[in-house]
């Protein structure tokens, strides 16, 4: 599996093989809110704030979860399932010099790798998918929409603290 950036306003697909899953598509070049349709769901990631600090995310207009930056410089991912049970996911970034994040759940338990393939100096960021012991708590498509989001936040957020 693959995340490909498909614009440089942000835009990415979620790949499986050659098929595309589905594209998250934000609104606009400035705007951090984002959408996709997946299995027949509609999916939005809206920022909760004007510091896009935290943001939201929603299920066909529902609230399922929200996406936050820890002290400890990682990314929280909290959602909610259908039978209400929280479920909660660690994105960081392990490397220096090649980007690479990886996945934890709550149990520290590590869930996949998502692996830069692009140069640095590109704009776009694409991602291979190295999955280790996803325990399906989440669709994994699902989850793999708010990561690639919550990767993308994570550049925009170290980016402004490097000014």
């Amino acid at each position: 599996m693959k995340l490909v950036s498909s614009s440089s306003k942000g835009d990415f697909k979620v790949l499986e093989g050659t098929r595309v899953v589905c594209e998250v598509v934000y609104k606009n070049w400035f705007s951090s809110k984002a959408t996709t349709s997946l299995n027949q769901a509609v999916l939005e990631i809206q920022p909760k704030n004007i510091w896009t600090s935290k943001v939201d995310l929603f299920k066909n207009d529902h609230n399922v979860g929200d996406i936050t930056f820890n002290l400890k410089g990682q990314m929280v991912i909290r959602y909610i399932n259908p039978d209400r049970t929280e479920v909660n996911y660690i994105l960081k970034n392990t490397s220096g010099l090649k980007l690479k994040f990886e996945v934890f759940n709550a149990e520290k338990a590590l869930q996949f790798k998502l692996v830069c393939t692009s140069k640095w100096h590109q704009l776009r960021y694409h991602y291979d998918v190295e999955l280790a012991e996803f325990d399906g708590q989440t669709e994994l498509h699902e989850l793999l929409v708010y990561c690639g989001y919550a990767a993308k936040l994570y550049l925009s957020i170290i980016s402004a603290a490097a000014l």
